[in-house]
């Protein structure tokens, strides 16, 4: 620890607080500080800082299905340096062994839950750990769904299919229904949350006795293969056909792709800086948060 802070120009005690997530550091020498621990390949001693300070760095991570919002919490617990436990409680029996037995014991400094909803019994289990958790569900990519579909139906679009990654159900449907939206089955598709999945996915809509105005995709990678696809094909985007992502990641931003930000990745980010708050010691207000259009090259009137 003595090595990262002499090269990163700090105390020792200021390197423990920012790899550990403590307050009293600032965002940016916490990040400074990160940079240089990972370039000299320093890691924390977590059984040594669990018994100095009583805590795990582990978070645990309940969901019922792989979703695009578990890859921002992911990424941002590992960033912060805990260990993650994820448990995928996709069946009624898996869930019903899990809370029964409630293996997390003292392994963990908080829970997340995403996308699942926990009746009396089990949230009195998970409260008999004595550790802060939270429940975050899908509400922004629906938000963000609806404000796609806004947005391309005042383009004039009216023949839009969409692209679901993993995580995400047939449900969605319902919001382009509501919209007054035809839905075609062949133009509600799968993909892996790939750029190679977006690319293989224009297959499926092609075979399609009419291909769609416009797409609407889940997840920004799939997005961008869609995009590429299309113009490889000799198709132009925006004049033949708009693509909007539910995700905005950087990748979207430099293609150029109409991004609906805040939603899905964002979630799962936001989740994980609230459950810090609660770990050490602080109280968080439930606020919504608002997804906002970002609107690029990708998207245009009906041509």
């Amino acid at each position: 620890m003595s090595d990262v802070a002499k090269a990163a120009g700090v105390s020792a005690a200021t390197v423990s607080r920012a790899l550990r997530g403590e307050p009293g550091v600032s965002d940016a020498t916490r990040q400074h500080v990160s940079e240089v621990a990972r370039r000299m390949k320093y890691a924390i001693a977590r059984d040594a800082s669990s018994l100095a300070g009583g805590r795990r760095y582990a978070i645990a991570v309940l969901t019922s299905e792989v979703s695009p919002v578990l890859a921002g919490a992911e990424g941002a617990l590992r960033q912060a340096g805990y260990d993650v436990l994820l448990y995928v409680l996709a069946d009624e029996r898996g869930r019903e062994k899990f809370f029964d037995e409630l293996p997390l014991g003292r392994r963990v400094d908080g829970v997340l839950l995403l996308s699942i909803s926990m009746t009396e019994v089990e949230q009195a289990a998970l409260e008999s750990l004595e550790v802060p958790h939270i429940t975050v569900d899908d509400d922004d990519l629906r938000r963000a769904l609806r404000t796609a579909v806004e947005h391309l139906l005042a383009l004039g679009h009216h023949d839009v299919a969409l692209v679901l990654s993993d995580g995400v159900d047939e449900s969605y449907d319902e919001i382009l229904i509501e919209a007054g939206l035809e839905v075609r089955p062949e133009w509600t598709v799968w993909c892996s949350p790939t750029v190679d999945g977006g690319e293989q996915v224009v297959d499926v809509l092609l075979d399609g006795e009419r291909l769609p105005t416009a797409v609407i995709s889940t997840n920004g990678a799939a997005a961008v293969g869609i995009f590429l696809r299309m113009q490889r094909d000799g198709r132009a985007v925006p004049d033949e056909i708009s693509i909007v992502s539910l995700d905005g990641q950087e990748l979207t931003r430099v293609v150029g792709l109409t991004s609906v930000e805040g939603a899905a990745k964002e979630q799962g980010e936001r989740a994980v800086a609230d459950l810090f708050t609660l770990i050490r010691g602080g109280e968080i207000e439930p606020a919504e948060h608002p997804v906002r259009l970002v609107v690029r090259n990708s998207s245009g009137p009906v041509g």
